[in-house]
């Protein structure tokens, strides 16, 4: 029984110290896939189904310069 609960505090240890250690750094930036598609949407939430895409597309890109890549 004593053997059983050290296999069982050695395993939950091990699995706490795992999880503390692979988290992200809380300063690490977000991955160039993420910034991506938070462009993309920003883009398209500001177009949607514009009439004028030319003049409507300028002042998208405008709006969304935060979210780029």
């Amino acid at each position: 029984m004593n053997n059983f609960k050290n296999l069982l505090i050695a395993i939950l240890t091990g699995l706490l110290a795992l999880s503390l250690f692979t988290q992200p750094a809380q300063s690490a930036g977000k991955s160039k896939e993420a910034k991506a598609m938070e462009y993309l949407v920003c883009l398209e939430s500001k177009l949607g189904n514009a009439m004028y895409f030319d003049l409507m597309f300028s002042e998208a890109i405008k709006t969304c310069t935060k979210y780029r890549p």
